[in-house]
This record gives C-alpha cells, sequence and structure tokens, in this order.
C-alpha cells in the first residue's frame, strides 16, 4: 500500500485521532423515525431493483408480475432523479409519506389481483413514489442525522438486506410477503412522524463546496462499481459451489468486515482513506483467490468471505463520507452533482449486466479480474493524493465528531477542548502572535485577567509553554 511510505510519523498522525465521538449514546431519539426509514429504503431497492448478481431478496409474486425489472429500474432511477431537481428537500422529505400509503394501497391491490397486465401497470405506477421515499430518506442521512448516527445506521443498512438476503431460503413466498407488508406499515408511522415535525428539516443552499471535494467522487464510484456489481458478478461466476455456500461465506466476510469497522472507527479513530484501502485490500486478495481458484477451486469460498468484508467496509465509510461532506457543505450544487453522478453509475452497472448477462457474465474469469485489479491499483495508486486531499480540507476534521460544525476550525478544534469563548478569543490573539500585555490592550481588560485566561488555556490544552501552543494549533489557523 502506498501510504506515507517515507513519513512514518505523518501517517501514524494521519490514520489516527484522539477525538472519535462515534458513540451509541450520540444517537437520538427524534432522529429513530429517520433511521428506520432509510434502512426500510435500501432493503426495498436491494430486494427488487438492483439488478447486480442474484443476492436478493425476492419475492415470487413480484417476479411473476414484473418479469424483468430492467424497465422498472430505469423508472425508479428517472424518478428518484427529477424529485431533488424539481423540489427542496423541505417539501419532498415530509411528502414522502403521501408515496408510503399509495405505495401500500398499490401492494395490496397488486396481492389481489395477481399477475397480470393490470398488476404490472400498477406496479409501474408505484415504481416512482418508492423512488419518492428513497431519495426522501437518502436526504435525511445527509441533512438531519448527526455523525454517530449517519455511522450506525449505515451499519444496519448494509447488515439487515444481506441478513434478509442470507435468510431468503427458508422463507416462504407468503412469509416474504407479510415481511414486506410490515416494513411498508412501519415505514408509513415514521414517515408520519417525519410528516408532523418537517421543521426539523434543513434546506440546501445555493452555495459552491469546495472544488477538491468533487475529486473524491470518483472514489464512491470505484467502491460502487466494485463491491455492487463487479464483486457479485464474480461470485455468479463461480463453479463447484452451491448459491448457498456461496451466500454463506460472503455474509460472514459482511459480518467481519462490520465488526473491523465498528472496532477501527470507534475505537482506534482510523481515518476514512485508511479504511477504504483495507477495503481495497480485502478486494484483491478475493481478486487473487479467484484467479487461483482456476486451479484450486477450494479457495473460491475464501474468496467470497474476502467479497464481503470488502463491500461492508467500503460501503459503511463511502456513505459515511459523502454524508458529513454534503452536511458540512450544505450545498445544493454538490448534493446534486454527487446524487446525479451515482444514479449514472448505476445506470451504467445495469448496462453492464444486461450486455455481459445476469446469472452468468459472459466476460472471461480472468478479464474480470484483471479489468478490476486495474481499479484496485488505480485507487492504491491514487491513495496519497486522496489522503492529503481529505487532509487539506477542514471537513476531515468533522468526520470525528458527534456532529459536523460550521464554524472555523480552529475555534470547532478549541471547541472539543472545551474552552470558554473568552479563552478562545484569547488563544486565537496568541496564535496570532500578540504578548498577553498586547492582549490586554486590544479586549481593554487586566493584564491579570488575561494571564489567568492563559494559564487555563494551557491547563485544558494540557501544554506549558506558547511554543506547544504554536505546534499543537498551527495546523488549525485559517
Amino acid at each position: 500500500m502506498i501510504l506515507h511510505m517515507f513519513d512514518i510519523r505523518g501517517f501514524c498522525r494521519s490514520a489516527f485521532q484522539s477525538t472519535n465521538k462515534l458513540s451509541v449514546k450520540a444517537v437520538t431519539r427524534s432522529n429513530l423515525p429517520y433511521i428506520w426509514g432509510l434502512i426500510a429504503a435500501f432493503v426495498w431497492l436491494y430486494a427488487y431493483f438492483l439488478p447486480m448478481g442474484d443476492f436478493s431478496l425476492k419475492a415470487d409474486l413480484f417476479e411473476a408480475i414484473v418479469g424483468d425489472r430492467n424497465f422498472y429500474f430505469y423508472t425508479l432511477l428517472l424518478s428518484g432523479s427529477l424529485i431533488p431537481l424539481l423540489f427542496d428537500g423541505k417539501r419532498f422529505v415530509p411528502a414522502s409519506f403521501y408515496s408510503v400509503i399509495l405505495s401500500l394501497v398499490c401492494f395490496i391491490a397488486v396481492l389481489f389481483l395477481g399477475p397480470g397486465t393490470t398488476a404490472k401497470i400498477i406496479m409501474l405506477i408505484a415504481v416512482p413514489y418508492i423512488g419518492h421515499i428513497f431519495i426522501s430518506h437518502v436526504y435525511s442521512f445527509f441533512m438531519v442525522l448527526n455523525n454517530s448516527e449517519k455511522f450506525y445506521s449505515m451499519i444496519l443498512v448494509v447488515l439487515l438486506p444481506k441478513a434478509l438476503m442470507y435468510i431468503k431460503p427458508v422463507l416462504s413466498n407468503t412469509q416474504a410477503i407479510i415481511l414486506i407488508f410490515f416494513i411498508m406499515l412501519s415505514l408509513a408511522l415514521s414517515t408520519y412522524i417525519i410528516k408532523s415535525h418537517r421543521d426539523r428539516i434543513p434546506s440546501l443552499q445555493k452555495v459552491k463546496a469546495p472544488l477538491r471535494a468533487y475529486s473524491l467522487m470518483p472514489v464512491i464510484f470505484i467502491v460502487f462499481a466494485l463491491n455492487d456489481v463487479i464483486a457479485p458478478g464474480i461470485l455468479q461466476q463461480m463453479r463447484g459451489f452451491t448459491q448457498g455456500q456461496l451466500e454463506s461465506f460472503y455474509f460472514l466476510g459482511i459480518l467481519a468486515g462490520l465488526a473491523v469497522t465498528i472496532f477501527l472507527q470507534t475505537r482506534l479513530s482510523v481515518n476514512i482513506c485508511i479504511m477504504l484501502n483495507l477495503s481495497f485490500t480485502f478486494l484483491a486478495i478475493g481478486l487473487l483467490l479467484n484467479t487461483i481458484q482456476i486451479q484450486y477451486p477450494d479457495v473460491g469460498l475464501v474468496s467470497a468471505l474476502c467479497f464481503g468484508s470488502a463491500y461492508s467496509i467500503g460501503m459503511v465509510n463511502i456513505y459515511y463520507l459523502a454524508g458529513f461532506m454534503i452536511k458540512k457543505f450544505q450545498s445544493l450544487y454538490f448534493y446534486l452533482t454527487g446524487f446525479l453522478l451515482s444514479s449514472l453509475c448505476y445506470l451504467a452497472a445495469m448496462v453492464f449486466v444486461n450486455v455481459f448477462g445476469q446469472g452468468a457474465l459472459l466476460v472471461p474469469p480472468l478479464l474480470m479480474t484483471f479489468i478490476s485489479s486495474c481499479l484496485v491499483i488505480l485507487f492504491f495508486f491514487l491513495s496519497p493524493f486522496f489522503i492529503k486531499l481529505l487532509y487539506s480540507g477542514e471537513w476531515i476534521d468533522d468526520s470525528y465528531r458527534e456532529d459536523i460544525s460550521h464554524c472555523s476550525r480552529l475555534e470547532a478544534k478549541l471547541k472539543e477542548y472545551k474552552l470558554t469563548p473568552a479563552e478562545m478569543e484569547v488563544c486565537g490573539l496568541l496564535l496570532d502572535g500578540y504578548t498577553l500585555r498586547q492582549i490586554s490592550g486590544i479586549q481593554s481588560k487586566a493584564y491579570s485577567t488575561i494571564n489567568t485566561y492563559c494559564t487555563s488555556i494551557y491547563r485544558k490544552l494540557n501544554i506549558n509553554s506558547r511554543t506547544e501552543l504554536f505546534l499543537l494549533l498551527q495546523e488549525y489557523k485559517e
């Protein structure tokens, strides 16, 4: 891995932070409807509309009605993309309650009608409503949830749909339908609560985000492409194993990846680029084992294990990265750019699956592995650039706090040390090079008062001199 190869101290400083606040205790009761809504929306999406691989919860009734899911997926992408372009989030998020009700009505109607042309038309009517529900909860994920809620909701978003995938063989069609019905009812309740407290939903502003932030978007798309499309496609090519065996090892890999993510992020505060490197490392190992599998078939299950770990680590961290950046900037342009490019990414994935076949890809395994390996190597090659980019932006500090801040980087850092407003002002002047007597004159306060502030600052920062103060806070000065 190419990460600060020669600057060991710099690497350690960038890899670990000491101020991580990603605690379960930071999850608020008022935001639970948003968290559950996000999880339910992703269950819907992964159960029916994403055409990647065969790892999904499927109800036979739905499959009998819609047949080919491609057209419905196109409709979902189009409707979901138009909503944030045409409406303000403060309006379309509360309105998702009505889309849930209409989707529920369509769902019940299809149950009574059964397969047929009328049912297909009803499902087509329901798809834009589902797109509205999904984009509303993604918007809430970005703009309402605090950092801890983002992190733990993504843990559940990754875990629960795959857990349903894993248990699908023991579910009858009726049980699957009842499960979906229960999810829709609970979603109706949560969206009603959201609608009743619409004042909590902020609007995005027509302001520009830093240009360097846009250059991180390719990372998002590489993670999506490898974990949601290529890795499942490779697993579908494997021969000599049952679907249940592959899914079991894939799911075990997901559990292991989530455990690693929770430990490294909450205990050691490993930065996001390092976590993404870890995800790509598992991908690289999985791709290597997939090549070896040609001669030694048994290693295929280990490859599935690695792909599962890569998926959970990559998806949790990439959504968390996008989540706190969008809330930090509150830029409508940054949000729309990311969302539209993500839609194009999944559209390209759908075309890829349609061209090469969903069940057994026509691309030779070695060629698929070569393409995937090139993407992994590209990410490793660019990882020092991404780390430098993240740490040249003040927003990265917010990834280790309970929530993002909208003050200066220095002020946010001093708040972590619990400095009072008066102490923060004195500290800023000290960093600007003023003496205590000069600060006393600037603030029209007694020298003894300024000296008391200075003593308190040194105590809270656990330092003993102005030199240490400069060393500690120099990088936070604007």
